[in-house]
């Protein structure tokens, strides 16, 4: 889904290289820019002023941002901050010139005086207990399957793509496709305030009026482990976001019915994918490779496309069916061209993982949010499982299906990251 992105950034390259080549202006690329950070992160104290410095090949064209959560504290390209409380906090750089390139580094502050530790938890995904994708473009490659695999070795792989802070990749595939998660403590539900992030890979286009340009937004849900037996066993509830509320209200609404959308939020949705008896190797065969079917009477297929020819169906899955059930969102991808070769997916207003810029709040979820299976309002004192499904059935031309991809997760408190987050 993110492949048409990709190509207008690809354009935006080219265009760039040609103008930088009259200015004889390098364009820097990431191992250009250098920061040596320890091992483990850095250490300051509150109150202190702390330093990164930053060495590039050249300066020519560079802006700097960085970024303490969603606050930008600093335009210079040596950052100077002095922290006032102590904890656990993630800085980003941002730079720009020609493309943008991100480095993240953790820094922990402590209090003089104190003993080191300043916490005993971790604020990233400490364990994957399930991963089990849908059929798509990405699937048995993000994270790659080797025959022989089990479920476990690809619990385990996915785990390593997106545990700790390492920022990897998983596709969880077209409507369904999920992967479970836990936490090495719960998750405190703080009022008023965002409590959790979800990252994924969404981006942004510029030159579109509303916000989006590959949104694919992922349903949340989350269980605390009331029976504290480590198992993610308990009741699950699903976090409420903008389309649950009100689907009409999304902006792009009006534009995705008039294209033929399906536009309706399907509560319980559910869906059938069939494993395919050859892999179709001419493209003529593409379009009608894995045959679905719902609960609302409809079928289809998942395509295949040229730029992925390796198998959509989960290899280590021994059933020739896979079902899935959850809450439907309306389809949110549009044909901006009307001839097939721009697809635009615009982002929901708020509550769905991969549905915008993992810097921005749009990327932050609140436990209030969360309802039980009725859609009441539940009241949970903090979480310590999320489980996040691909949200959307739908197909996009040339770009393939929408696939939720997540990339890691963060307790916001532990992080000393506080965003506010009005009552609904």
């Amino acid at each position: 889904m993110k492949r048409i992105l990709y190509l207008l950034f690809a354009l935006t390259f080219v265009f760039t290289s040609c103008e930088d080549d009259k200015e004889d202006i390098y364009i820097l690329q990431r191992e250009d820019i250098i920061i040596v950070a320890p091992e483990g992160g850095y250490v300051t104290e509150v109150g202190k002023p702390f330093e990164l410095k930053v060495k590039s090949v050249s300066d020519e064209g560079l802006t700097y941002e960085w970024w303490l959560g969603t606050n930008l504290i600093s335009s210079s390209k040596n950052l100077q901050y002095t922290f006032k409380k102590g904890g656990q906090y993630i800085i980003t750089l941002n730079v720009a010139q020609g493309k943008d390139l991100s480095f993240r580094y953790n820094v922990s502050v402590e209090v003089k005086g104190e003993e080191k530790p300043q916490t005993k938890h971790s604020p990233y995904i400490s364990k994957v207990l399930d991963y089990r994708p849908a059929v798509g473009q990405f699937v048995n490659t993000m994270p790659e399957y080797v025959p022989g695999d089990t479920q476990e070795d690809m619990n385990r792989k996915a785990f390593e793509a997106i545990g700790r802070n390492n920022l990897g990749m998983i596709t969880l595939g077209g409507f369904g496709g999920y992967v479970i998660f836990g936490f090495d403590h719960t998750i405190e539900n703080v009022i008023g305030k965002r409590d959790f992030r979800i990252m994924g890979n969404a981006l942004q286009s510029d030159n579109i009026q509303e916000k989006g340009g590959s949104s694919e937004p992922g349903i949340i849900m989350v269980s605390y482990d009331a029976n504290k037996n480590g198992v993610a066993d308990d009741e699950w509830f699903e976090i409420a976001g903008s389309a649950h509320r009100n689907p009409s209200g999304e902006s792009w609404f009006e534009k995705a019915k008039a294209a033929g959308n399906d536009v309706k939020l399907y509560k319980n949705y559910e869906i059938t994918y069939h494993q395919p008896t050859v892999e179709p190797e001419e493209e003529k065969d593409f379009s009608t490779y894995i045959r679905w079917e719902d609960n609302q009477g409809k079928s289809g297929f998942k395509s295949k496309n040229s730029y992925h020819k390796q198998s959509y169906y989960p290899l280590w899955v021994t059933e020739k069916e896979l079902t899935f059930k959850g809450t439907c969102l309306p389809q949110n991808t549009i044909d901006e061209s009307g001839e097939g070769n721009y697809f635009v997916s615009y982002a929901f207003d708020f509550g769905y993982a991969d549905n915008d810029l993992n810097e921005s709040t749009g990327a932050t979820f609140d436990i209030d949010w969360a309802v039980n299976s009725k859609g009441k309002k539940v009241n949970l004192k903090g979480i310590d499982f999320i489980k996040v499904y691909t949200g959307v059935n739908q197909e996009n031309g040339w770009i393939g299906e929408c696939s939720t991809e997540i990339s890691g997760a963060e307790d916001l408190h532990i992080l000393g990251e506080e965003i506010e987050s009005p009552e609904l």
